[in-house]
């Protein structure tokens, strides 16, 4: 055989892991751009509280962490946390994730009732190990969502008024995060968020036996970056116990706000016919007169401390401490007379059991068995009174080849009170994950 043989097979077989590795990252762009497009217009949610603040805050994390009440702090080498950016530092393995739900609502008030559901693209996130001690993910969630039909009557001097509110769209991140072990067992990592969505609001204003009826449409597109740094120390004890630590915290960012607003005028063709109704004025405000055509809205900072204890490939058992300061948030462009923040804060409690992780007999003893409970103080106050949040939450993390696995959630809750003449929310989640691992940048030797 000619010396250059040798040469050219070995530059053959790089050739072919590099297009191996190539086609895997065009699918991942693709994914990514697919869940961009889909994530930009869907709406996540049907409630009335999406109303205030920037919108309904969608959970962070995973399904396999949604499942666990929320808990970020265990760091796994064969998946993306993307609370806590330290724990990419144990990756061992190309990970790629995505999640999506289905929810449930029945809004209750003191004289309705009504049901509502959606269904959303909840994440998607490819993480993987550059060398030894150092991780790496890029990835897009959404953060907040706006979606609510709200109607309000009055009557003023003997004449009867009905108002009509509507809201829809969503805020997303596009995330890049990356953690190393900086001392044994101790690792630090940061993430660098990149906001960007659109929220459009409707108020309209019917009068009794008046043939018109006014509109008024606002529209915000945001844009901005935010940021989190995080801390995350583990340490194998006797009996193959092992604690986790983890401390994360958001320092306060700006979104930058481009609104417009518009005041319609719409009456009959034909009087007493809904049916035919016409534009008979419409009027365009003037928002840079008044300092609103170009606003900055505040997200608040944050922290999140929480401590495991568990035993390796078998169970883990965790508590996370979250604090707000909800109070800070600030919207010049929409704002609410009935509404105040308060300073907000979460706590969640969860962990997962594995019988026997390498069983061949039992294909159920591999399975991963999840459960968690989470309790939360939004921040948001109506009319005085503060509206909390709470769940219960399940999960089965099903193997499916290697270390990868398909997870399912499912989750109980309410939100809201009654009291105040207020809306209380019962909901039910159903969540579903995946977690495909693979080897992307390991060295090949050649004899």
């Amino acid at each position: 055989m000619p010396f250059w043989s040798g040469k050219k097979e070995i530059d053959n077989k790089r050739t072919l892991v590099l297009l191996y590795m190539n086609k895997k990252i065009f699918l991942f762009v693709f994914a990514l751009f697919s869940v961009v497009y889909t994530v930009s217009s869907q709406q996540t949610t049907e409630s009335p509280y999406s109303y205030y603040g920037i919108g309904e805050l969608n959970p962070k994390g995973t399904v396999e962490e949604k499942a666990m009440g929320g808990i970020g702090i265990f760091a796994d080498s064969t998946r993306v946390n993307m609370q806590n950016p330290a724990t990419l530092s144990h990756l061992k393995l190309t990970a790629f994730s995505g999640g999506a739900s289905f929810d449930y609502k029945k809004i209750v008030s003191n004289v309705t009732k009504i049901g509502t559901n959606s269904t959303s693209v909840d994440y998607i996130a490819l993480g993987f190990p550059i060398i030894e001690k150092l991780g790496f993910a890029v990835g897009l969630v959404p953060f907040s969502s706006v979606g609510y039909k709200l109607a309000s009557r009055q009557t003023i001097d003997g004449v009867a008024q009905l108002n009509q509110f509507e809201g829809k769209g969503n805020v997303n991140q596009f995330f890049i995060s990356s953690g190393y072990e900086i001392y044994k067992g101790l690792s630090f990592g940061a993430s660098l968020k990149f906001n960007f969505g659109k929220i459009e609001m409707k108020d309209m204003l019917k009068i009794s036996n008046v043939d018109f009826y006014t509109q008024e449409d606002s529209k915000s597109s945001l844009r901005g970056v935010s940021a989190n740094v995080g801390l995350h120390y583990t340490k194998a004890l006797k009996n193959k116990l092992r604690i986790s630590s983890s401390l994360v915290f958001t320092p306060e960012s700006k979104l930058n706000s481009e609104n417009e607003r518009m005041i319609s005028t719409f009456g009959n063709a034909n009087a007493g016919n809904n049916s035919n109704l016409i534009v008979k004025e419409t009027q365009v405000k003037n928002l840079e007169a008044i300092g609103l055509k170009e606003t900055k809205l505040t997200l608040p900072s944050q922290f999140e401390v929480g401590f495991g204890i568990g035993k390796d490939l078998q169970w883990f058992a965790g508590v996370a401490y979250t604090h707000s300061n909800t109070e800070k948030f600030s919207n010049p462009f929409l704002s609410a007379t009935n509404v105040n923040y308060e300073n907000g804060y979460k706590i969640a409690l969860g962990g997962f059991y594995v019988p026997q992780y390498n069983s061949i007999s039992s294909y159920w003893k591999r399975v991963t068995y999840r459960a968690g409970f989470r309790y939360e103080k939004t921040g948001i106050m109506l009319n005085n009174q503060s509206i909390d949040d709470f769940g219960i939450s399940f999960g089965l993390s099903f193997p499916v080849r290697g270390f990868s696995n398909l997870t399912t959630g499912f989750e109980f809750g309410q939100k809201g009170t009654l009291k105040q003449n207020l809306i209380k929310e019962n909901y039910f989640n159903l969540k579903i994950g995946i977690t495909l691992n693979d080897k992307w940048f390991q060295r090949t030797k050649y004899q």
